[in-house]
């Protein structure tokens, strides 16, 4: 009964990231974005790239849903980075960051962002 009431799961606060003999602890609050590829995804925090084994819908499911958004079906983002969206295409957008990072934006991450950001 009482292990109903707690919330399934509790968002993570910090990332290790194996880097050879290295382990990186990153602080969630300070990635920018997350970026598919392949069987990896790639972590973009202050100025560096680190790449760490897993899918970005693992990734996901641990992040934050009120700060970490799936903008794109490659791409979360950290929403405390984001500067402005503006158009890019017909039916696209682009997301800046305070960086100048421009990082395209589905029709379903628009629908999300808009709600989430109120718009």
């Amino acid at each position: 009964m009482a292990a109903d009431a707690r919330p399934k799961t509790i968002p993570i606060d910090r990332l290790l990231i194996r880097d050879g003999s290295k382990v990186h602890v990153v602080a969630v609050g300070k990635i920018d974005f997350v970026e598919a590829q392949d069987d990896y995804f790639v972590v973009r925090t202050e100025g560096k790239k680190l790449l760490k084994q897993g899918t970005l819908s693992r990734l996901e499911e641990e992040l934050d849903p009120r700060r970490f958004i799936r903008i794109h079906r490659s791409t979360i983002l950290n929403i405390d980075r984001l500067s402005k969206i503006e158009p890019y295409a017909k039916d696209s957008r682009v997301a800046i960051l305070h960086d100048g990072t421009r990082l395209l934006v589905s029709r379903a991450g628009y629908a999300k962002l808009k709600t989430l950001l109120e718009l």
